[in-house]
């Protein structure tokens, strides 16, 4: 059963980010794209979270404390993502684009973070279906 949830988390987070934010901006222009993905970024997140947490219950009372670990940082990443990258995000891409070199910085940054925290999440649910 806990691999359905794994898989279906993982499939979520490759979709979104492969299919749906690529798209997106190949699609819309820059404006609309960004707003597009100020509302479902944070719903992306929830899923996860909900998910995650969901996944990581399971494995508890299955006994299978590594992948229940591993799992909780999944879900400690979303939430990481949701409640603090995503603001800074909004609000550093906000002021890159009334002129701030500085947030424009600090933008690119927290992108980098925040892909590099997706990635580490969807290598940590292969281990979990690995293992």
């Amino acid at each position: 059963m806990i691999e359905y949830f794994t898989v279906a988390l993982l499939s979520i987070m490759i979709f979104y980010s492969f299919g749906i934010a690529f798209n997106v901006h190949r699609t819309l222009d820059k404006e609309n794209a960004g707003k597009l993905l100020r509302k479902l970024f944070p719903l992306y997140f929830l899923w996860g979270i909900i998910i995650s947490i969901l996944a990581e219950i399971i494995l508890l009372y299955q006994g299978l404390s590594l992948k229940a670990l591993f799992m909780a940082i999944v879900a400690i990443g979303f939430l990481y993502s949701r409640q603090v990258l995503v603001p800074l995000l909004n609000k550093n891409r906000d002021m890159a684009n009334e002129g701030n070199s500085e947030a424009k910085k600090i933008f690119g940054s927290l992108h980098f973070r925040s892909a590099s925290i997706n990635i580490i999440q969807m290598l940590l649910l292969i281990a979990i279906l690995a293992i």
